[in-house]
């Protein structure tokens, strides 16, 4: 192949999509409970460790007759849980301390439907930065830091000290290999973390685990010991997954890579519903920033998450189950240090520049 035609004068880098990058100063969001109650407002600055949301351990949903004064008080309306009326599935002799209830709706029937929360726990903000917005279901903050976007995202936002938990990031974290000394940080385990990993970095203490990629049968997993603690009123400390490129054993990406290694010791925050890695904003840069001539990054197949530079167009290639498809000249380096130039899908590559 030592033939390679730069794509006739055409740039290859403009046929291929742009690569998810950092984000700066992005907003993060935290779930609102119909039993929540936010602490904090819009315009609000927030600081790490500042109560923002008191939240409901057990929630539940009851039905009653809307008379006297329930009748008339409108949707969303606080309702002092003394005050309900006995009978029905309350019981006066129930309420217990700290219980709250609120008016969902009143339905033409005369039924009132109420949500009783019950065990609140206050909920810390893990960054600095200002309440963007308050809605019935979320609570927006624009915080300060730098984004690192992943594709999947497991519990609850945390925070922690980051430790680098492999030596590559097509390395993979074993549980024997976690150590008490991790208790409160944030790992990061590599191209993939295992069921009995995440289960013993949870158990140590582990804020949250960052890598490559998650199997989706150990999420359930994950889903289900959750779901038995909260059964048993057991109180377990907050915890998150995030796995930056999907699903399956996927190597970290290498600049997302570069960020983390340069970023170690610093604190880091997850936030798992938007599967975002935030780094803290005095979080070390990595030495270099700025992408080399033609550099993409390969987003499909055992090579996911290599940094390759595309160095030309091939026209179409057979592709196993997809027929022919676009495809360009990579060059990529071996591990003892020779460059390999090889034809791959257009379709399995993105730019970073």
């Amino acid at each position: 192949m030592s033939d390679v035609r730069p794509g006739h004068g055409s740039d290859p880098l403009a046929f291929l999509a742009r690569a998810r990058g950092p984000v700066a100063d992005p907003e993060v969001h935290f779930r609102l409970g119909p039993a929540d109650r936010p602490m904090v407002g819009p315009g609000d600055a927030v600081e790490p460790g500042q109560p923002i949301v008191e939240r409901c351990r057990e929630v539940e949903a009851i039905e009653l007759p809307a008379r006297g004064e329930l009748a008339l008080l409108p949707p969303g309306s606080v309702i002092d849980p003394a005050l309900l009326p006995s009978g029905g599935l309350i019981q006066r002799h129930q309420n217990r301390p700290g219980d709250r209830a609120r008016l969902l709706s009143v339905s033409p029937d005369g039924i009132a439907r109420v949500v009783l929360g019950r065990s609140p726990e206050v909920i810390t903000c893990p960054v600095p930065g200002v309440v963007d917005g308050l809605t019935a279901g979320r609570l927006s903050i624009g915080a300060r830091g730098t984004g690192l976007p992943g594709r999947v995202g497991w519990g609850d936002p945390v925070i922690g000290r980051l430790v680098i938990g492999v030596p590559a990031p097509d390395a993979e974290l074993r549980a024997p290999a976690i150590d008490i000394a991790a208790a409160g940080s944030i790992l990061v385990a590599g191209a993939r973390v295992d069921i009995e990993a995440l289960t013993r970095a949870r158990a140590i203490g582990v804020a949250g685990v960052i890598a490559g990629g998650m199997i989706g049968r150990e999420l359930g997993l994950l889903a289900e010991s959750d779901r038995r603690q909260r059964a048993a009123l057991h109180a377990a400390s907050p915890f998150a997954v995030v796995a930056l490129d999907g699903y399956g054993r996927r190597i970290i990406p290498g600049p997302a890579w570069e960020r983390l290694v340069a970023a170690e010791g610093a604190m880091v925050a997850l936030f798992p519903d938007q599967s975002l890695v935030l780094l803290a904003p005095d979080a070390a840069e990595p030495a270099s920033l700025t992408p080399a001539a033609g550099a993409a990054v390969i987003t499909g197949g055992e090579a996911a998450g290599r940094i390759v530079r595309l160095v030309g167009l091939a026209g179409p290639v057979r592709v196993a189950g997809a027929g022919y498809l676009p495809g360009g000249f990579i060059e990529e380096e071996t591990p003892e240090g020779e460059v390999r130039r090889r034809i791959v899908p257009l379709a399995d590559l993105e730019r970073l520049a």
